[in-house]
């Protein structure tokens, strides 16, 4: 059985007969009651020492898994922290439900959650307390913020792991502990950005049908991805290229969208020459390279020059006796 197949269905209503990738792609019929808000980018550019993006028109909907793709670069990060509200977009909006995401101080409205690609981790506190952290601020009261806590960490795998700190945490095991903390708040908005990448099959499909889940609930869910695999999974996909909105697929198809194209090879690599056959030698040349074998002394043979030995028998000619 394959490890995504193992995971719990996301519904008991399921049919068995459904494939893995309807089930965490859901139906319209099986989600929740959708909220009535979508969150929209109007002409958002956002310029630095250079463009990093360019005029983009973007409407992400409540219930739908969307997936934001495209090389190191292009821009999928600056986009997701505008539209959380992290960034002041240079031009352009943002907004959810009539208001303004950008609340002047950088700090996302309650409303938003975030899974952040570099974790956001607070090395000395345990996996427990920077999840409960994460309730904490929103008002909900300690004791009833780790008990949560703990059931977000159990989500993801990862209970036992509680009361250690993150610092002696694998990449992985960080990595699901910041998703634990994205989930836990319950947000209309969850954006992921790259909440996979460090993550083995089986890991990235209980990341996936977890994503999966709170669209069933209703919330809009954004994850920037350079995975085909989660692509596939999700809704509607929308590719950024330099900064530039570059394409939208309804239905994605992995079997386009992650083909491997063809490498052109402009400089093919010059093959060795042929080495031309070595003619043999003719019989008179065999002899004098004989003869003059016989004339050298051999190296590593005992043999000695006339200085060393006084012995010049090796330096006569054929026939002549000693003086």
């Amino acid at each position: 059985m394959h490890p995504i197949q193992m995971l719990t269905p996301l519904r008991k209503t399921t049919p068995r007969s459904r494939s893995l990738r309807s089930r965490l792609r859901g139906d319209p019929g099986e989600r929740g009651p959708r909220m009535s808000s979508s969150l929209e980018i109007a002409g958002v550019s956002y310029t630095l020492s250079r463009t990093l993006l360019d005029g983009i028109d973007l409407e992400f909907r409540p219930g739908e898994l969307a997936a934001l793709s495209g090389p190191s670069g292009s821009g999928k990060t600056t986009l997701l922290s505008i539209a959380g509200g992290l960034l002041e977009p240079t031009t352009g909006t943002t907004s959810y439900a009539g208001r303004s995401m950008w609340q002047g101080t950088g700090d996302p409205r309650p409303e938003v959650a975030f899974v952040l690609q570099v974790y956001g981790l607070i090395p000395i506190l345990s996996a427990q307390e920077n999840v409960s952290v994460a309730l904490r601020a929103r008002g909900v009261d300690p004791r009833g913020a780790d008990e949560r806590a703990e059931a977000a960490l159990a989500r993801f795998h990862i209970a036992d792991l509680a009361d250690r700190q993150v610092e002696e945490l694998s990449g992985g095991q960080m990595q699901r502990v910041a998703c634990a903390r994205g989930f836990v708040v319950g947000a209309d908005v969850l954006l992921a950005d790259e909440p996979t990448s460090e993550l083995d099959e089986l890991n990235r499909g209980l990341v996936l049908s977890e994503l999966r889940q709170e669209t069933l609930r209703g919330a809009i869910v954004v994850v920037a991805t350079h995975d085909p695999a989660v692509v596939d999974v999700c809704d509607r996909h929308y590719v950024l290229d330099d900064g530039r909105l570059t394409d939208h697929v309804a239905e994605v198809d992995l079997s386009v969208w992650g083909r491997r194209q063809p490498v052109e090879r402009p400089f093919e690599t010059p093959q060795p020459a042929a080495v031309p056959p070595v003619e043999p030698a003719p019989p008179e040349q065999v002899e004098l390279a004989e003869l003059a074998e016989r004339r050298t002394p051999a190296a590593g043979r005992g043999a000695s020059t006339k200085e060393e030995s006084g012995d010049d028998t090796i330096f006569r000619r054929p026939g002549s006796e000693p003086e």
